[in-house]
């Protein structure tokens, strides 16, 4: 299938409009103008797309705590289910000692399903909910005081099993990383990404957190660059991220930093990632979940990749498919490194 050079299909109407005020939520965040925490809260408990809610979830990461926190406990009272699981998943991602303190004076009052939607989010808050739960374990509503012994049981089984070594902050709630006090530091010459115009953010920002990952020195992002913030679990702000307007664009600058391109699409010019002699310096690129590539990437790259498939799928998901060659790469690098320091000896 030919695909023009330049097509970047738009968003859909509603796409377009949540798109928008995401962008317009995180901007408001990033300049701390004002009223741009009770905005964030509004998208992140009523926006309908994941898009601004997404943004918003994370810009309310680094608002004060106790403001987040108190504007968050009435949302457990509603009697819309959907508002007390979103205020469930936002309140253990804030500061846990703020979650318990508020929770704790504001429990003997709360109605019953706001005190059972309180027991799972101080279940995942942790080990700091421990005294708290413990007094729910004793509530004469049995059905309060079963999720509460719930709870206390998990928080044991995760003590029994001491950790090898200091947990990284990212592997601690909100689980993921923080914005870097100053720049983030200048990344190492390796490899970069181009992510053609994918279709759900999900996925694009589940391909920006695996790269960060791997090492990738940039994130180039043709066409629509429409990322759902959560899946990157604050890689966003550590990876230098550009966007491009076309697959030209893209061509030209990946030869004017020299670049090799590595197009990743099955077909019947590609080879085996496991059978390439991987460039010291490639740009992997991949194309849209269901159109993959334009021919335009195709003529121009230097290879064609396809990751086997063994089992009946005849495909992976396109940010997976991005994270198995980015490390296929990197084991490479290391075999090569390998062999040369044995010829070396």
């Amino acid at each position: 299938m030919t695909t023009d050079l330049d097509a970047i299909p738009a968003l859909k109407a509603d796409e377009q409009r949540a798109y928008e005020e995401g962008l317009a939520l995180r901007a408001l965040a990033e300049a701390g103008a004002d009223g741009w925490v009770e905005r964030c809260l509004e998208a992140a408990l009523r926006s309908i797309h994941a898009f601004p809610r997404g943004e918003a979830r994370i810009a309310l990461q680094q608002a004060p705590s106790p403001t987040v926190v108190a504007a968050l406990l009435p949302a457990l009272t509603s009697e819309n289910r959907r508002l007390r699981r979103r205020a469930m998943t936002l309140l253990p991602r804030l500061d846990a000692v703020e979650v318990v303190t508020q929770v704790h004076a504001w429990l003997p009052d709360a109605p019953r399903a706001a005190r059972r939607a309180a027991c799972v989010a101080l279940a995942a808050v942790g080990e700091p909910a421990r005294d708290l739960l413990s007094e729910l374990r004793g509530d004469a509503d049995a059905a309060i005081a079963r999720r509460a012994a719930r709870a206390l049981a998990l928080l044991d089984e995760r003590g029994q099993t001491p950790p090898a070594q200091a947990l990284p902050p990212s592997a601690s709630r909100p689980f993921g990383l923080a914005p870097p006090a100053a720049d983030p530091p200048a990344r190492p010459r390796s490899f970069a990404v181009a992510a053609f115009n994918f279709s759900y953010g999900v996925n694009l920002g589940v391909l920006i957190r695996s790269a960060e990952a791997a090492g990738a020195e940039a994130v180039w992002i043709v066409g629509r660059d429409f990322y759902y913030r959560p899946s990157t679990k604050g890689s966003d702000w550590w990876v230098p991220i550009t966007v491009l307007p076309s697959p030209l664009a893209c061509i030209q600058k990946a030869r004017q930093e020299g670049f090799s391109i590595v197009a990743l699409q099955q077909g019947s010019d590609t080879q085996s990632l496991f059978d390439l002699d991987w460039p010291e310096r490639p740009l992997l690129v991949v194309g849209n979940e269901g159109d993959g590539l334009p021919d335009a990437f195709l003529t121009e790259a230097d290879a064609q990749i396809e990751i086997p498939v063994y089992g009946t799928i005849d495909s992976l998901n396109v940010a997976m498919a991005a994270s198995v060659a980015m490390y296929a790469f990197r084991g490479a690098q290391r075999t090569a490194g390998g062999a040369a320091n044995a010829s070396e000896r």
